[in-house]
């Protein structure tokens, strides 16, 4: 029997669904703000906006260290129904971005103008840049929390909180950058304040998610320093990304020089603010199933994974470049003025830039899952070969052949040389052509050691075939025939109250099985059903006549080991023989 790839795909969706949403409304504050800038502060002020994104960028390299490596080691612990470990390492992520953050705030205040000419600024370039990076100082470094708070949201099913959070960042954002430009005459300086002040709004509207009780909570008690490198290890491929970036995006800065391309160029990165949503939105999901999955050893829900995010990712990204294709001149108008050379220069570069989008979010959910499932080399490789060596190569190759055109297209090209650098690195590790998915998955010799049996059920009826299977299966691997039947025992009455108390909202719900046989005997059970644990059933339901639940007494009395948690809206039941 197979596992039903259903389960897994409308998991996929869900999460990836809110995780676009998350995103856009985060990026949409940003891309009003480079309208505001482009319209009425002038080309000059979107040129100074443009120069300083290498050190935001810089800041946010530092919150994706910490909230990719929280957000990866939190899905793993969870994964293997391990819930206060998780919450270990999310304490100790909070206390050692604490003074990180006031370290960021300081230098960037009192050093804005040096930093300004440090990123290349000229005339009047330099006091806009310095006064936006005064602005945005106080607030910045409440990015070193955002995402990582955002992303334990999500994985623990508060995601309300973080859309409520983010939702008040964006209507900050908006009305802020209106009435800095319209009321105030704030400039740029205003503009950096209103960031500052959304990032404030996002942190308070999240509260309530923040402090109340769920299984990744912050705790004095339990963790240690020493748990900051699992952090660290899986979090630094996510900043290498971010740095290869910001050099990636300061040397092009460089080719383009001029205020006309650079503001073309700005638009460009605006709007990216839509396009990048879409791409991380996608790649997160990818990420942090990955981290889940690899967390229970389980192979099979690691292929689906991978076939899934491909499946889902290019149909999308696709439709995306077709309608921004359409629509560029629209969108550009929301810029600049219709006419004129830096109108026509941004629309032919919006519809050639605009094609690496696809193609970027195939590779990035090639990185996200290498980064998920600790292929860290696979990461860092296709990362400096995608974000820095392709594209800043091709950038300045194009530039000399085919003028400032030729840099737009550099930046598809570097996505298709990465993709064929995905192959060629596979091909090389396997001393062999790649042939199908599985030489893909980069997963060590030892993984999932055992003998498998996985199965999947929707009704009560599959469940009891299910579980004769189970107990068929372990016989032919000279199982004991108590262990053998209290499988199956535990498939049948797990799955029975897993159907009566988290399938009754009328919609198609699955229940997954994964028994690995070897020194031991586990078995997993995972459901997309109302949160239903039995640990806490048998605790809140005691009574004195032992006939009452006994189902689940019998199961539990009988395991060596019993654990449950909950994420991405899944149910996990772990228990050992």
């Amino acid at each position: 029997m197979n596992m039903n790839e259903t389960l897994l795909k409308n998991t996929y969706r869900r999460f990836m669904g809110k995780m676009i949403v998350n995103n856009l409304m985060i990026f949409l504050g940003s891309l009003v703000n480079g309208v505001v800038i482009s319209r009425y502060l002038g080309l000059e002020a979107m040129a100074a906006f443009q120069l300083t994104l290498p050190l935001v960028f810089t800041v946010m390299m530092f919150s994706q260290i910490i909230s990719i490596g929280v957000q990866n080691n939190c899905a793993k612990s969870l994964g293997a129904g391990k819930a206060q470990a998780a919450s270990a390492y999310y304490s100790v992520a909070l206390v050692a971005a604490l003074p990180l953050s006031l370290a960021v705030a300081a230098v960037l205040f009192g050093c804005a103008d040096t930093i300004a000419l440090g990123l290349g600024g000229r005339g009047e370039i330099v006091a806009l840049a310095a006064a936006y990076l005064q602005g945005i100082a106080p607030g910045l470094p409440l990015l070193l929390f955002l995402p990582m708070q955002a992303a334990v949201l999500f994985l623990t099913g508060q995601a309300k909180y973080a859309m409520r959070g983010v939702a008040a960042q964006t209507v900050v954002n908006i009305l802020g950058a209106l009435v800095n430009v319209f009321y105030f005459h704030g400039g740029m300086l205003g503009m950096g304040l209103v960031m500052s002040l959304c990032y404030v709004v996002a942190i308070l509207a999240m509260g309530r998610g923040i402090w109340q009780s769920g299984c990744v909570r912050f705790s004095l008690r339990g963790w240690q320093w020493r748990q900051i490198w699992p952090i660290l290890r899986i979090g630094f491929p996510s900043a290498a990304d971010r740095f290869y970036k910001t050099v990636q995006i300061f040397i092009i800065n460089n080719i383009l020089l001029m205020t006309t391309p650079l503001a073309a160029f700005a638009v460009l990165n605006s709007l990216n603010n839509v396009f990048m949503p879409i791409a991380s939105g996608i790649s997160t999901a990818t990420l942090t199933m990955a981290g889940v999955f690899s967390g229970e050893r389980d192979r099979d829900s690691l292929r689906s994974l991978l076939k899934i995010s491909f499946r889902e990712s290019l149909p999308l990204t696709v439709c995306t470049a077709i309608v921004t294709c359409l629509a560029a001149p629209w969108l550009v108008s929301l810029f600049m003025d219709s006419g004129g050379e830096a109108f026509d220069m941004t629309v032919t570069a919006l519809r050639i830039y605009v094609w690496y989008l696809p193609l970027y979010t195939l590779n990035n959910v090639c990185q996200k899952y290498y980064l998920g499932v600790n292929a860290l080399s696979m990461t860092y490789l296709l990362s400096a070969l995608e974000n820095l060596l392709f594209v800043c190569l091709l950038a300045a190759v194009f530039a000399e052949v085919y003028g400032v055109t030729g840099v737009w297209s550099a930046f598809a090209a570097a996505e298709i040389l990465a993709l064929l650098s995905v192959a060629v690195i596979v091909a090389l590790k396997k001393r062999a052509i790649p042939r199908g998915i599985d030489d893909f998955l980069c997963l060590p010799p030892n993984f999932q050691q055992g003998k498998i049996f996985i199965g999947s059920a929707t009704n009560m009826e599959e469940v009891v075939k299910l579980s004769e299977a189970a107990r068929l299966f372990l016989l032919r691997e000279e199982a004991a025939g108590r262990e053998a039947m209290l499988t199956a025992l535990a498939i049948e009455e797990m799955g029975g109250n897993i159907i009566r108390w988290g399938f009754g909202d009328g919609l198609k719900h699955s229940i997954d099985i994964f028994i690995c046989k070897d020194k031991n005997l586990t078995l997993r059970i995972r459901d997309d059903g109302a949160a239903f644990d039995p640990t806490k059933w048998l605790s809140l339901h005691q009574d004195n006549n032992p006939i009452k639940n006994i189902g689940i007494r019998a199961v539990c009395g009988f395991a060596a080991e019993v654990r449950y948690s909950r994420t991405l809206g899944l149910n996990y039941l772990f228990l050992r023989w």
